[in-house]
């Protein structure tokens, strides 16, 4: 079986925002059990000089939404970073889903030999392939992985299961 570029860029950005969004209720919840202000546990952090946890609940966002863009050609739409609560940022995580899901499997066609150039560094071009591969998947899970941390470590109840979501 082949995995196509539409499924590890659209499918699996999907699953990890979904998971994401579940760890997001997980920490709603035990924030309010145990009252703890929310921003307590978006600003901490796993070291000063690491991105709080809204931050790489942002980057999560973000990523999953520019990666198939970028592979296809297409603008993703950029959000704020306004998001100061749990359900803000559910919110964010769900517009990220919408948008994935205007994505068809012929969009990626091309993508393999397509040109990115990163805003942040533009005078680089990588192959579709090796930004998807070695850029675009690690660093979604980088961040998912840290922001499952962030919450691990400030007592958020969650464990495995709760970072793979359900398995088909």
């Amino acid at each position: 079986m082949s995995v196509s570029y539409y499924q590890l860029a659209v499918s699996g950005n999907i699953r990890v925002l979904d998971n994401l969004a579940h760890l997001l209720d997980k920490a709603l919840e035990y924030a309010v059990a145990n009252k703890i202000e929310e921003r307590a546990l978006l600003d901490a952090r796993l070291f000063p000089d690491m991105f709080p946890l809204i931050r790489q609940i942002r980057m999560v966002s973000d990523m999953s939404r520019f990666a198939p863009a970028w592979l296809t050609g297409k603008e993703a739409p950029k959000f704020e970073d306004t998001e100061t609560r749990f359900a803000e940022l559910k919110t964010r995580i769900a517009n990220s889903t919408a948008y994935l899901q205007t994505f068809k499997e012929s969009d990626f066609a091309d993508s393999a030999d397509r040109e990115v150039r990163l805003p942040w560094n533009p005078a680089k071009a990588y192959r579709g392939e090796v930004f998807l591969l070695q850029h675009s998947i690690p660093n979604i899970y980088f961040h998912l992985t840290t922001a499952y941390d962030l919450l691990r470590h400030n007592g958020v109840p969650i464990g495995k299961a709760d970072y793979l979501g359900p398995i088909d």
